[in-house]
C-alpha cells in the first residue's frame, strides 16, 4: 500500500497556533464591544404618576393664571379663582398684565368696580404665590373629580 504522510514541521504548528490565537483575540474583542454596547447607561428619564400629574397640573395652572393676565374675557374657572382670592384678601381685587412683566393685582371700588388703588410689590408678590397655589390646587379637585 501506497500511504502517504503528512509531515508537519514546527513552523507550520506555531504558524496555525499563532492564526487561531488571533481569531480567538479578535472575536473576544467584538464580543465584548457587543455587550457593552447592549449593558451601556441608556438616557432615560422615568417619572412616577404622581411626578406627571404634578407636571400636568403646573401647566395647565400656568395656562390658567396666563388668560387671567392677558387681557382676554375671564371664563367661570379664572372668575371662581379671583373671588376666591378676593374672599380670602378681604376686599375685591382683580389682576392684569404689569408690562409684560408678569401680574399686577389692584384693588376694585366696591361701588363702581373701578380701580381703587393698585397694590405694592411685597403685597402683589405675596397674591401672586397665593392664586398659584390656589389654581394648582383648584386644577387637582377638578382632575380628581374627573
Amino acid at each position: 500500500m501506497n500511504e502517504k504522510a503528512m509531515i508537519l514541521t514546527d513552523y507550520h504548528v506555531q504558524h496555525v497556533l499563532r492564526a487561531y490565537s488571533q481569531q480567538l483575540s479578535v472575536k473576544s474583542r467584538i464580543s465584548k464591544e457587543k455587550i457593552a454596547k447592549n449593558t451601556g447607561q441608556k438616557d432615560e428619564v422615568t417619572l412616577s404618576r404622581e411626578s406627571k400629574k404634578m407636571l400636568i397640573i403646573e401647566k395647565i395652572a400656568n395656562e390658567i393664571i396666563a388668560q387671567l393676565t392677558n387681557g382676554s374675557p375671564r371664563n367661570e374657572t379664572g372668575q371662581v379663582l379671583l373671588k376666591r382670592l378676593s374672599q380670602e384678601y378681604g376686599r375685591p381685587l382683580d389682576v392684569a398684565s404689569d408690562d409684560g412683566q408678569g401680574m399686577a393685582f389692584k384693588v376694585l371700588g366696591e361701588t363702581n368696580g373701578g380701580v381703587k388703588e393698585y397694590l405694592a410689590p411685597a403685597e402683589n408678590n405675596q397674591l401672586k404665590k397665593r392664586l398659584y397655589e390656589m389654581t394648582k390646587s383648584f386644577v387637582n379637585e377638578q382632575l380628581i373629580s374627573i
